[in-house]
């Protein structure tokens, strides 16, 4: 229990478990609350790059989970509309063609054919990342 005095005269009680067993004056008690502001602001500015960070993790995944959701409805709105839009035969021979692109083609290594008088400068090739 803290019996607060201000200008001399008793002004009321207040109850601070921080405080129990110790006498604070007006001043300390302002000098506390001071201090415990600018921890609370350096903290504040500490969890700010970090705040964002999330943030602008979050608005990627939602970004990213609208587009795959919306490719999805697309492809499901494509599939139901096949029968409409594409005659037998035509489907059948889509199916053909999809048949031969999921095949697994290889192709034959890279040789350069360059001439004598003109030296064959290699580029470097840059990998995607992947997301």
């Amino acid at each position: 229990m803290l019996y607060i005095f201000v200008g001399g005269e008793y002004v009321g009680e207040a109850y601070c478990p921080q405080l129990m067993g110790s006498r604070v004056s007006e001043w300390e008690a302002r000098a506390i609350r001071k201090h415990d502001e600018e921890q609370a602001r350096i903290a504040r500015e500490q969890g700010l790059p970090v705040r964002a960070r999330i943030q602008d993790e979050a608005r990627t995944a939602r970004r990213r989970r609208s587009t795959e959701i919306r490719a999805s409805e697309q492809a499901r709105q494509w599939d139901r509309q096949r029968r409409d839009i594409h005659p037998a035969f035509v489907a059948e021979r889509l199916a053909e063609v999809q048949a031969e692109i999921t095949q697994f083609v290889t192709l034959a290594e890279a040789v350069p054919d360059a001439e004598p008088d003109r030296p064959v400068s290699i580029l470097p090739v840059r990998r995607m990342r992947e997301e």
